[in-house]
């Protein structure tokens, strides 16, 4: 989106993992060890030899974001905090010995890089209230969602699923944790199925909670496991729907991917997803209702989330440095 107007670089450890960005980046990093330590003395030594017109941190902006703020400080560069997720509240939805630990790094250390970034980026008017609420003034954050491009869904292919003649999909992607609703999905997932019998439950992402549900009802319950970058697609277009009982996001790409796919979505109201989709829920038994009768819900407009839409807004962020 962006390649034809600015020259972009990327600083990662794990260049290995992020093979098809190098069309649009200059890959620098490699050599280092993907370690915090490493991390940080990649950037530091990219920084040495380069001069780059602005510096951003890309995710976990806490960590991230204060190796990224304190050496653009340094070597006296314009540094952009982009707010990927809502790591500001992630502490009231942790338990046990990661709520202290999830508030030292995100509220302690993670107010650090505020101090230091020259502009903000929230993904939706959430992530610019909690922002505001940090510290940030609100005319140096600007709303920049994260951009999909919607022609990788104009023809997909049809994905390798054996599903039973005559059930819709309901599709969960992503990580299987307890932050994610995996634990909230286990106990819906026989309600509904005392409900509705045509229904099967495809799981794809990356090991973690493994779904458990009564032996009755395992043949409705399908793991695809992690799918290469890119490969969603054909995923979200064979969905009947897509659940997102997470409590803890940003404003999630699979929400708006699956929206472009033409596929409607249930997912919890936290952080920006009310800015995508109207389909939300609080309590678990609406979460159920939803799911249970989800052909009644109505298909959110993908269109403002999509390169065509949002070209121009980046293209005019970026050109300020």
């Amino acid at each position: 989106m962006l390649q034809d107007d600015f020259e972009l670089e990327l600083v990662t450890t794990k260049p290995d993992e992020l093979e098809p960005l190098t069309e649009f980046f200059g890959i620098y990093g490699s050599s280092f060890s993907s370690s915090r330590i490493g991390e940080a003395r990649a950037l530091h030594e990219y920084l040495k030899q380069n001069n780059p017109d602005v510096l951003i941190n890309v995710v976990e902006p806490s960590i991230h974001g204060t190796i990224a703020g304190t050496l653009a400080m340094r070597y006296d560069i314009p540094y952009v905090y982009r707010y990927s997720g809502d790591l500001f509240d992630l502490y009231r939805v942790s338990h046990g010995w990661r709520k202290p630990a999830q508030f030292a790094l995100n509220n302690v250390m993670g107010r650090i890089p505020l101090s230091s970034a020259d502009s903000f980026m929230a993904l939706g008017p959430t992530g610019k209230k909690r922002l505001v609420d940090h510290g940030a003034t609100p005319s140096a954050i600007t709303v920049l969602p994260p951009p999909i491009d919607a022609s990788r869904f104009d023809d997909p292919n049809a994905p390798e699923l054996s599903i039973p003649d005559g059930r819709k999909i309901i599709l969960y992607a992503g990580r299987r944790s307890r932050i994610k609703g995996m634990n909230d999905l286990n106990t819906a997932i026989p309600e509904i199925l005392k409900r509705r019998d045509d229904l099967q439950f495809v799981f794809v992402g990356s090991h973690g909670i493994e779904p458990d549900v009564p032996p009755r009802y395992r043949d409705h319950v399908t793991m695809v496991g992690r799918v290469p970058l890119g490969g969603m697609p054909p995923y979200f277009a064979a969905a009947d729907l897509l659940v997102l009982p997470t409590y803890n996001e940003g404003l999630p790409r699979v929400v708006t991917e699956s929206l472009s796919a033409g596929t409607p979505v249930v997912a919890r109201d936290v952080a920006d997803i009310a800015y995508a989709t109207d389909n939300t829920f609080d309590a678990l038994d609406e979460f159920i209702d939803m799911v249970s009768s989800f052909e009644e819900l109505p298909l959110d407009d993908a269109a403002p989330f999509t390169r065509t839409a949002l070209k121009d807004d980046y293209i005019e962020f970026f050109s300020q440095f």
